[in-house]
């Protein structure tokens, strides 16, 4: 791939045109990309435990540990890795053509483009970028955190009202209740869709989201839980 078509790929994947195009080049290079990976390593491992810790009100250490774990391994990294179609674009040099590219490969590549990314774009740029590639804003109801943590703790997590919720985080800071708003109805008479749109307004910044669901009742609840989300975040 030429610098023109590897520029481009970036572009499209991660919305920034690479400075040095050289970071780029050894992060995904086989046996090149070790220190970048090194580096792209502990910064993943920190923006994950940045983002747990802000974002999660749980005295249980263990908990994060485990949790931090689970969105680092390998496995989850290739699986991020082959959603952005990685392999396309890595290197294997002529003297090791006998090297296949395995979840491992893939894995350690994402890493090492991490760390090319802090270098060539800075923290913030790099912060982004996983929180996109992560999907770091919707883990709190993810598989990936039911499935693997304790039950009290999942339970915890585990948003049932998610309207009432919403209302009583917003009353504890004087906040008017969110408002609720039909958007859109689609799908044939016997099975129509719902988008309903929450809005308020925390700590100075207007929040929206939309839910979808079969009944309005049902997209009212999705559009309060990311909502809720969305709260929690700020």
């Amino acid at each position: 791939m030429n610098d023109q078509d590897l520029a481009r790929w970036f572009q499209i994947k991660f919305g920034f045109i690479p400075n040095d195009l050289s970071k780029y080049r050894m992060a995904i290079t086989t046996r090149q990309y070790e220190v970048l990976e090194f580096f792209g390593d502990s910064i993943l491992g920190f923006v994950v435990a940045d983002y747990l810790v802000r974002n999660f009100s749980i005295d249980q250490p263990g908990w994060f540990t485990e949790v931090k774990s689970k969105l680092v391994e390998d496995r989850n990294l290739s699986k991020i890795a082959q959603s952005i179609n990685l392999a396309s674009i890595i290197t294997i040099p002529s003297t090791s053509r006998r090297e296949q590219i395995t979840d491992r490969v893939l894995a350690d590549v994402l890493e090492a483009i991490i760390g090319a990314i802090y270098l060539d774009q800075g923290l913030d740029k790099c912060k982004q970028i996983i929180f996109r590639l992560w999907s770091l804003d919707r883990i709190r109801n993810s598989s990936l955190i039911r499935n693997h943590v304790h039950p009290d703790i999942s339970n915890n997590l585990n948003i049932e009202n998610p309207i009432s919720t919403l209302q009583e985080l917003l009353a504890q800071y004087g906040i008017s209740p969110p408002t609720y708003t039909d958007i859109d109805r689609a799908g044939r008479d016997h099975a129509p869709i719902f988008t309903i749109r929450a809005t308020c307004t925390f700590r100075g910044r207007y929040l929206t989201a939309d839910g979808d669901g079969n009944s309005k009742r049902e997209a009212k609840k999705k559009a309060a839980e990311k909502l809720l989300l969305l709260v929690l975040r700020e």
